[in-house]
């Protein structure tokens, strides 16, 4: 349906609207005031003449606000925040605000969606206020709607502890403080306070976060990487180990963000053979590709090229991808003390080809990228983002 003809219903409606609550005002003021009806009119030439906009405007200025007309403008407001047009939707809703007839609960709804279009127009702050106003002072369920729109800005501008404050006062089940999507959410502000924390080597407040996180989120895979940033941080390398063994638990697919540190720590304390232990533990417990091609680079040190290659080749014929096979060709080419050009070309297609596949991908919407977003930039979901195996 195209805009003028959504526009053209909409309107039939306001004008249907417009009727009915001009006739039920006859009896109590007598004949329809003059202007008003060449408003009206005005309003309609400017519809079969094809001028939306103009039509818009001139049933704003003429439309009396009744219970029975006020869907209309609600509708014909949202209609036109989600067009970009945030300025005519902004002067519907004040315009509603300022008629006296509205009682409480709709003047509500009406500052609601005011505080939606100053989101949709970048005006924050304003919206910020109406929606905290709301928040005290309206009932379920509009209230919980305000808190989350709340939670909505303060997460856009960073504000974590802003945010982490209005989730604990959201309405929960029976056994529950906090609903439980949000109890996840707010796992995930407490990690962007330690994060923080842990960019100005604040490692106590650091700690303070992980811990609320993990209250938060027992099986926050995030935390748990954090966590052992941290440890390693301290020097701490056995503590960082046992949390990043949690990762495999709370969350498998974000185990090849915790392999390097892995690594990192078992090389510490000169335990790599441990290492390759766990490795094929995991691998036998379904571990995916990451976990196979790190085992076959410690491999190579241990058992040479050859060997690691054998390994990787088994498991590419039942697993096989790009970068799998990525690796193995590379393997090849090392144990071949001279390789064939035709390899190393067959070598450098398959790193092209792999650079351009995305290394991420958001298992809500689709996204991909190269770089890990908790916070998926396309469709505002935490925690979907994903490494590509």
């Amino acid at each position: 349906m195209t805009d003028v003809a959504l526009f053209a219903l909409l309107l039939v409606a306001v004008a249907i609207g417009f009727f009915f609550g001009r006739l039920r005002r006859k009896d109590e003021e007598g004949d329809e005031d003059t202007e008003v009806q060449a408003q009206y009119i005005r309003g309609l030439n400017y519809l079969l003449n094809e001028q939306p906009d103009a039509a818009i405007d001139t049933f704003i200025d003429s439309l009396d606000v009744t219970p029975s007309t006020l869907e209309t403008h609600l509708a014909l407001g949202n209609l036109l925040r989600k067009r970009g047009e945030v300025g005519r939707a902004i002067k519907i809703h004040q315009n509603l605000l300022a008629r006296p007839r509205l009682d409480p609960e709709r003047s509500q709804q009406v500052q609601l969606e005011l505080a939606r279009d100053y989101m949709k127009s970048g005006l924050l702050d304003r919206a910020e206020l109406l929606l905290r106003e709301l928040a005290d002072s309206a009932s379920y369920p509009l209230r919980t709607e305000c808190q989350e729109y709340l939670i909505e800005i303060y997460r856009d501008e960073k504000e974590w502890a802003k945010a982490i404050e209005v989730i604990s006062r959201l309405p929960g089940r029976r056994f529950t403080r906090i609903p439980e999507r949000w109890r996840l959410v707010q796992a995930h502000f407490y990690c962007e306070l330690a994060a923080e924390s842990l960019a100005r080597s604040d490692y106590l407040a650091a700690r303070r976060h992980l811990r609320a996180a993990m209250a938060a989120d027992r099986q926050s895979a995030r935390a748990s990487l954090l966590l052992a940033e941290l440890e390693i941080n301290l020097g701490h390398h056995r503590e960082a180990v046992k949390a990043l063994k949690q990762v495999f638990y709370q969350d498998p697919a974000m185990l090849p963000e915790a392999l390097p540190m892995l690594e990192t720590c078992y090389r510490h304390g000169g335990l790599l053979p441990q290492l390759r232990e766990y490795l094929q533990e995991l691998l036998n417990q379904g571990a995916s590709l990451s976990v196979a091609i790190r085992l076959a680079e410690l491999m190579v040190a241990t058992e040479g090229p050859e060997a690691a290659a054998q390994f990787l080749r088994g498991y590419i014929l039942q697993n096989p991808t790009i970068a799998g096979v990525r690796q193995l060709l590379h393997l090849q080419c090392t144990a071949q003390r001279e390789p064939g050009q035709q390899w190393l070309q067959l070598e450098q297609m398959l790193d092209e080809l792999n650079r351009q596949h995305p290394r991420y991908r958001c298992l809500s919407c689709g996204f991909a990228g190269h770089r890990l977003h908790w916070l998926c930039p396309s469709c505002k979901t935490w925690g979907s983002v994903k490494p590509v195996d």
